[in-house]
């Protein structure tokens, strides 16, 4: 009886392992920006990845999200006027969390076109953004 045991785990064993997806192979260089753990809400949500174009000079107005926003520089100088908190520039390649109810306005703060890539995780079926009114201010 406790050899069939014994076979029985090592076989339920080996199914278990051999059932593990393969590591994917290394590809590049991976650098680690930052992280952020997203608060449950227990609401269902959504996630939005989009890349947003701002002329010189652009704004996009005093806003906030229904949920978490992470934003990276693709190119050009993005200054992120945050509510309470002042504001920060960012260059091509940094990047930048914004926490669900934080007010912020992101500026094109150079001379040329500035680019970001976006990612939302919002509750489903919230608006893309709030406007708050106010000025658009640069803090």
């Amino acid at each position: 009886m406790r050899i069939a045991t014994t076979a029985l785990v090592l076989f339920g064993s080996a199914l278990a392992v051999s059932a593990q997806p393969a590591p994917a192979p290394a590809a590049g260089t991976v650098a680690y920006m930052q992280t952020f753990d997203v608060p449950m809400t227990g609401r269902p949500q959504t996630v939005f990845i989009l890349k947003r174009v701002f002329k010189p000079n652009e704004d996009i107005g005093m806003h906030t999200h229904q949920g978490t926003e992470i934003t990276q520089v693709l190119y050009g100088t993005i200054e992120l006027a945050t509510r309470g908190k002042g504001s920060k520039t960012y260059k091509a390649g940094e990047s930048f969390i914004i926490p669900r109810g934080d007010v912020h306005n992101p500026i094109n703060a150079g001379t040329d076109e500035a680019a970001v890539a976006v990612t939302y995780v919002l509750d489903k079926s919230a608006p893309m953004r709030d406007p708050v009114p106010g000025p658009a201010t640069r803090y």
